[in-house]
């Protein structure tokens, strides 16, 4: 943990935030946010007991420095409060993350582009969203312009905008109900094809509901 320097928050949703002031507060991390996710943080049951003094708002698109590094947020489309994604780099390696978002922007796309690793959303597969439990209106608020990336989506982004530059790609935010890694993993490679020669090996299926192993980029 003395290695931990931050915490970037893309947005102020539970499933993002719900252990945040423990983690801030007991390790005295500063918590970076746009000033509309940090209101909505502050407000939210899950976080309201977050330190304030170690909240830090940031602006879209207003690069900052952090540890060496060069970090910019780019805005989203998604249905929370000020949402974010993240491209961090130094002078020779980049990451782009995008995740919750409805759609792929121009922005956004730009960011991704740019980086040498991408953590990208995968959210749901469309013939088990549509066949699943989930009530229409969930349904439609996950395929809508502010809800996720499916496979299809991830998959769309890949075919046409991957290059050699990007030398890691890893899906993340699988739904426990409407996704299989196998699927998402079988729809970025067939995308993937003919671009690049061993594919699998650039790309890893990020697990859902265990602790993610550590990647050294």
């Amino acid at each position: 943990m003395e290695q931990i320097k931050a915490i970037l928050i893309t947005h102020d949703h539970s499933d993002h935030i719900k252990g945040l002031a423990t983690l801030a507060n007991k390790y005295r991390l500063s918590v970076m946010a746009t000033p509309d996710c940090l209101k909505g943080i502050s407000q939210h049951p899950l976080a309201s007991e977050l330190d304030k003094s170690l909240m830090h708002a940031i602006k879209a698109r207003k690069s900052f420095r952090l540890s060496g590094l060069e970090v910019t947020a780019f805005s989203v489309p998604h249905d929370g409060k000020g949402n974010v994604g993240y491209h961090v780099r130094n002078s020779h390696a980049s990451l782009t993350l995008a995740t919750d978002l409805g759609t792929l922007t121009d922005e956004a796309i730009h960011f991704l582009k740019a980086a040498t690793a991408i953590v990208l959303e995968s959210n749901y597969d469309e013939e088990l969203l549509q066949k699943g439990s989930y009530p229409p209106y969930l349904q439609q608020r996950i395929r809508s312009h502010q809800g996720h990336l499916s496979n299809a989506d991830a998959a769309g982004f890949l075919q046409q905008h991957y290059h050699q530059g990007i030398q890691q790609i890893f899906l993340c935010h699988l739904s426990l109900h409407n996704n299989h890694p196998d699927l998402a993993r079988e729809s970025a490679l067939k995308a993937l094809n003919g671009c690049i020669p061993d594919a699998s090996k650039r790309l890893t299926v990020l697990p859902r509901g265990q602790r993610s192993p550590l990647f050294h980029l």
